[in-house]
């Protein structure tokens, strides 16, 4: 499997744990990493989101368009000789293949969206690396297809935003499509936000088919 950009309509219903080689090989594995380059080199490691960290052989099988991408669902295989041991966290890995997860900032004018699709699903929310993750189930009417995300409100602990299914959406919508998207919280937001028991909320709502669609996910406060 190669390394692409993710065509949003084309990850139908993946569901990536780890597993094992059938013929017998290295153990592969899969996740979401968040890739960190160092400021002073182009060294590359790999962060999962369940708190591992991942040193890749080939950094350059992450390149697309030769720049690296923030987040990553990623499959990989540990380098001969590692094995995964309790309360070791780092590892060297060597990169099998993947997917790109876009990123979004905040659309800073959600006036001039012009469409405001229904979704079908809202699913897996969750909070790692900075970054919260989600994904988004939909129908779709070709293969372009866009959301936004946008601050709606804050609400003492909690940051409301709004999933907004701008692009491909609508009545002749018939395909089903399925994909995750991360958006890192402004730095900004926190000086508006209380914290509570050090944590915020956030919470994701979108327009479902039948009724509004939300995910709350808790957050650390700061970074």
């Amino acid at each position: 499997m190669k390394f692409v950009a993710l065509a949003l309509t084309l990850l139908m219903g993946i569901s990536f744990t780890s597993c094992l080689n059938s013929d017998g090989g290295n153990a592969s594995y899969s996740g979401f990493v968040t890739v960190s380059q160092g400021y002073l080199s182009d060294n590359i490691v790999l962060l999962t989101d369940d708190g591992l960290t991942l040193t890749p052989t080939n950094p350059s099988m992450l390149l697309v368009d030769k720049k690296y991408p923030e987040r990553v669902l990623l499959n990989y295989e540990l380098v001969a000789g590692e094995e995964l041991v309790s309360g070791k966290t780092k590892y060297n890995v060597t990169i099998l293949g993947g997917f790109v997860i876009p990123v979004k900032t905040f659309n800073q004018r959600p006036d001039t969206l012009k469409n405001d699709y229904k979704i079908s699903q809202l699913t897996a929310a969750w909070y790692a690396n900075r970054y919260v993750t989600f994904n988004i189930g939909f129908t779709h009417s070709n293969s372009i297809v866009d959301f936004d995300i946008y601050q709606q409100k804050i609400g003492h602990d909690t940051l409301y935003v709004k999933l907004n299914y701008s692009k491909g959406g609508g009545d002749a919508a018939y395909g089903d499509g399925n994909t995750f998207y991360s958006f890192r919280i402004p730095s900004s937001v926190y000086g508006q936000i209380e914290p509570k028991n050090d944590s915020i909320w956030v919470k994701i709502l979108a327009k479902g088919t039948y009724e509004t669609l939300q995910k709350s996910v808790r957050v650390k406060y700061g970074y």
